[in-house]
């Protein structure tokens, strides 16, 4: 998608919420363009959402660029509410899976398992609440599915688009967090794009 595209499709969506995430091994030397693309982004665009996941690496600079113009309009995804303090900006909005209720957890769960099936016994530790090593991943897994999906109790409408930031040696074969999330994206018809895109709107100068 090239951006005059991406701003045609923005438009179009009512309040749009647009993911910023990625691996967690994100390289030195492109730090710098995710800081610039989401100060960009959110200078550009004074109506969106911006939502990540606050683990270190990706989420951690596209927050950083956000936060640089409005931390306010910047949502954390958390997989509990412990998770990353020292990275949350205290003007920005968290929901972690602690507080999906009942009614939509089912929801959460089947949409974690649709989009990752190997996953499906390693998400039942979390139904049957097995603490230990599994539900703790478990919990990974919901918080990226609840990423794309939203939460209407906890005021958090679903991703109108993705930006991401992969590490081809894992998520660009499907695997990882960010992997699931794709799917996750991919399965609800979220529109993703990735580093070799809006790195392409980087060298053009856009704003």
């Amino acid at each position: 998608m090239d951006y005059a595209s991406f701003l045609h499709y923005i438009s179009s969506c009512k309040d749009p919420v647009i993911l910023v995430e990625g691996t967690r091994n994100l390289p030195d030397a492109d730090r710098p363009a995710l800081l610039r693309l989401a100060e960009m982004l959110a200078g550009r665009l004074p109506g969106a959402i911006f939502r990540t996941g606050n683990a270190t690496g990706s989420d951690e600079a596209f927050a950083e660029g956000v936060c640089r113009v409005d931390a306010s309009r910047l949502q954390y995804i958390l997989p509990s509410s412990g998770m990353g303090k020292s990275r949350k900006n205290p003007s920005a909005y968290s929901v972690a899976v602690e507080n999906i209720s009942s009614v939509e957890e089912p929801e959460l769960v089947y949409r974690t398992k649709q989009a990752t099936p190997a996953n499906a016994r390693l998400i039942d530790r979390f139904v049957q609440r097995e603490k230990g090593q599994a539900y703790a991943k478990s919990l990974y897994l919901l918080r990226d599915t609840l990423k794309v999906t939203g939460s209407a109790e906890q005021g958090l409408a679903p991703a109108s688009l993705g930006i991401f930031y992969v590490d081809r040696s894992r998520e660009g074969g499907g695997g990882g967090g960010t992997g699931h999330t794709l799917r996750v994206c991919e399965q609800a018809g979220v529109p993703v794009i990735l580093q070799e895109e809006w790195m392409q709107w980087l060298r053009e100068n856009v704003q």
